[in-house]
C-alpha cells in the first residue's frame, strides 16, 4: 500500500486540501495527526474527512513537535496496517502538493532501488530541497548569528550546502539529505532506523534521519523527472527568538549525537549563544 501521513498543527484548511489531493494522486490510505492544535483543527478535520474510508484522523493531547508527532502517526500506521516491505510511506507537510505523476514515479523508483532511504522530487522554485550533510565545522560556525549574517552578506553563503540540479541529465541523483516537506520511504526501512529521532522538537529532523539511514547503508535519492508545488508554511507561528532557540537546541543535539563534538566544543557552542544573546539584548525573550 501507499500510505500518506500528514501532521497538522492549527492549519486544518491546508491539511484538508492536502489530504484530498493525496487521495486524488493515488495514495491508498491517509493518516492525519492533529498535533495538539489549540484551535478547532481536530473537530474540523473529523467533520470534513471523517467519513472517507481511506482517511484516519488522530489527535495528540499536546504539541509533540515534528519528530514525535510524526512518530505518533507512524506507530499508528504500523498498528493499523501492519509492518510490510511493500508498504510505501509518504510523509507530507500540509502545504505540499504532489500530483499522480510524482506518486507513480517515486513508487516505481522505490521498488527498483532496494537501497533507497528517502525519495523525493524537485520542489518548484526551491534550489535547496536537497543538501549535503551538515559538518561539525559548519554547525559550529553557523551557530553564530554574527558569522551567519556576515557569510550571507559577503557571498550568500548559508549553513546548508544544496545540490545543484539545474541542467541535470540523469533521472535521479544520490543526495545526503532530502527536505522533510515531502518524501517517501519504505515502511520497513523507516522502522529499521527507529523512525524519526525524537530528541529534537523542531528543525534538523531530516538531517538526523539521514544520519541514521546512512549508518544502516541506505541511500537518499532526488528524482529530477518531475516536480511538486510547495505553497508555503501555514502552521508555524513562533516568535523569532523562539524559532532561533529550537534551531540552537536541535543543532547542538546533532553536534553531540551524530557529529561527536566533545565537551570543549559544546561549551564553546553554548558560550557563543549566551554572548550573542547579551549583545542582542534578547537573553530573556521568548
Amino acid at each position: 500500500m501507499k500510505i500518506g501521513l500528514i501532521l497538522n498543527y492549527r492549519n486544518y484548511r491546508q491539511t484538508i486540501a492536502c489530504c484530498r489531493n493525496l487521495i486524488k494522486a493515488g495514495l491508498d490510505r491517509i493518516v492525519v495527526v492533529d498535533n495538539g492544535s489549540p484551535n478547532e483543527s481536530l473537530a474540523k478535520l473529523k467533520s470534513s474527512l471523517g467519513n472517507d474510508a481511506k482517511v484516519s484522523i488522530l489527535g495528540t493531547k499536546a504539541n509533540l513537535g515534528y519528530a514525535r508527532g510524526n512518530n505518533f502517526g507512524l506507530q499508528a500506521i504500523e498498528k493499523k496496517f501492519g509492518l510490510a516491505d511493500d508498504h510505501l510511506l509518504y510523509i507530507v507537510n500540509p502545504d505540499s502538493v504532489p500530483d499522480a505523476t510524482v506518486i507513480k514515479q517515486i513508487s516505481a523508483f522505490c521498488w527498483s532501488h532496494p537501497d533507497a532511504g528517502t525519495m523525493t522530487v524537485i520542489q518548484e522554485g526551491n534550489p535547496k530541497m536537497a543538501w549535503h550533510n551538515l559538518t561539525k565545522t559548519r554547525a559550529m560556525l553557523y551557530n553564530s548569528r554574527i558569522f551567519s549574517k556576515l557569510a550571507y552578506r559577503l557571498g550568500h553563503h548559508e549553513e546548508v550546502v544544496p545540490y545543484h540540479v539545474a541542467g541535470q541529465r540523469t533521472a535521479s541523483i544520490k543526495v545526503d539529505v532530502n527536505s522533510g516537506a515531502f518524501f517517501a520511504i519504505r515502511q520497513t526501512v523507516m522502522a529499521k532506523v527507529g523512525y524519526f529521532d525524537t530528541a529534537t522538537f523542531l528543525y534538523y529532523e531530516e538531517q538526523a534521519l539521514s544520519f541514521k539511514l546512512q549508518a544502516q547503508g541506505f541511500q537518499n535519492y532526488l528524482l529530477t523527472t518531475s516536480t511538486y508545488r510547495h505553497e508555503g508554511q501555514g502552521s508555524t507561528h513562533l516568535a523569532t527568538r523562539a524559532m532561533l532557540g529550537y534551531y540552537q537546541q536541535s543543532r547542538r543535539y546533532l553536534l553531540k549525537q551524530y557529529l561527536h563534538a566533545g565537551p570543549l566544543a559544546l561549551r564553546f557552542y553554548d558560550w557563543t549563544i549566551k554572548l550573542e544573546d547579551i549583545l542582542a539584548g534578547d537573553r530573556s525573550k521568548t
